[in-house]
């Protein structure tokens, strides 16, 4: 009733094992590249917002927001290891003004040659990276970095800039 496997038939399944598998592994390794880039910051989705922020619009923040300069402003340029360039902008955030920050909120973005947006982050650094206020007169080195989708490269770039977004007073 029963025969024992011959080796062709042995031989058979453990071909069709081992194609269920891969199959099975691609399968896999395709939800986690589809998951990675959906999971990237899009120009309409900031990922970080500072709460109970005063933002360009208010008085309060249209009158201060002069006093606030982000200088020497310097930006560099990598691959990550989804193929997507990531951009970093060094600057000094420095507190012109009479009123010490509790938090700051800043924007980079990256524009392509069109002058469209490809990329964007939000970056609280104070108080993520410094947890102290920023006082009058005094300054701080900040880092914000921007990751472009995986079809722009750093020569479809035509510049990248950061700015102020939100101010929280003490």
């Amino acid at each position: 009733m029963f025969e024992p496997d011959t080796e062709k038939e042995t031989e058979q399944k453990r071909s069709r094992l081992i194609m269920a598998a891969g199959a099975l592994g691609a399968l896999v390794l395709a939800g986690i590249v589809v998951y990675f880039t959906r999971s990237v910051a899009t120009p309409s989705s900031p990922q970080l917002k500072l709460e109970n922020a005063v933002r360009a619009g208010s008085p309060e923040f249209d009158s201060y927001k002069a006093k606030v300069a982000l200088e020497d402003q310097e930006v560099g340029a990598s691959s990550n290891l989804l193929g997507m360039t990531q951009f970093v902008v060094r600057a000094r955030l420095h507190n012109r003004g009479d009123r010490t920050l509790t938090g700051v909120e800043v924007v980079g973005k990256v524009y392509d040659h069109e002058g469209k947006i490809v990329g964007q982050n939000t970056s609280v650094p104070i108080p993520r990276a410094r947890p102290e206020p920023l006082k009058p007169g005094e300054s701080v080195p900040i880092i914000v970095k921007v990751d472009t989708p995986s079809k722009i490269k750093e020569e479809d770039v035509k510049e990248v800039k950061i700015e102020l977004q939100g101010l929280r007073f003490q």
